[in-house]
């Protein structure tokens, strides 16, 4: 055994003795250069009033105006000019029926049954008060039976939706309850 440590210990001089001699020398390192810096006084003139002052001759440039970024506001189409306190305001109900009128009256009966149909409740900013209530109230009993149209997502979003869900469930009853969710379904089946 002691020959097996003085070898070991004559292997270790040997290798460290080849690694000092093989170190390449360092050359000696040159200090930094001394950072100088030299401070100047910065000498300000002496402040003159503006009454004193001499007037320098500058040229004084005339204001030109900006130019518009618009467009051309012109169009081909002539305004609607309506006012609202010129035109009547029909009940909202059933439409009355065809009139026996001669065609003197169905302009108005057209108009009323547009107004008070579908098409007549989709620019809800045209009409009466009345009107717009019987619109509400048509939207309202149409939406009661009317039958869920699911959103236009991808199945595996809406199957990641159900999951990111289902797992926040998951997490409310732990708050809640305070046993880990594997625990519960374990539970359960050992009952």
């Amino acid at each position: 055994m002691t020959v097996v440590l003085a070898a070991s210990g004559v292997g270790h001089l040997a290798v460290l003795s080849l690694l000092a001699l093989s170190r390449p020398a360092q050359p000696p390192v040159e200090a930094p250069p001394v950072f100088e810096v030299e401070v100047v006084p910065v000498f300000m003139p002496p402040r003159q009033d503006h009454a004193t002052a001499p007037v320098r001759a500058t040229a004084i440039r005339p204001l030109r105006p900006r130019r518009v970024l618009r467009p051309d506001e012109t169009t081909p189409v002539a305004p609607l000019v309506t006012s609202s306190a010129a035109a009547p305001t029909a009940p909202v109900g059933p439409s009355p029926g065809p009139s026996s009128a001669s065609s003197a009256g169905a302009p108005a009966d057209l108009r009323n049954a547009l107004r008070r149909g579908v098409v007549g409740c989709a620019n809800l900013a045209l009409l009466s008060k009345d009107e717009r209530q019987g619109c509400l109230e048509k939207l309202g009993a149409g939406a009661k039976d009317a039958p869920f149209i699911p959103p236009p997502i991808a199945r595996d979003k809406s199957r990641g939706f159900d999951e990111k869900v289902a797992a926040q469930e998951q997490m409310r009853i732990y708050r809640r309850t305070g046993i880990y969710p594997g625990m519960r379904e374990a539970m359960k089946a050992a009952r």
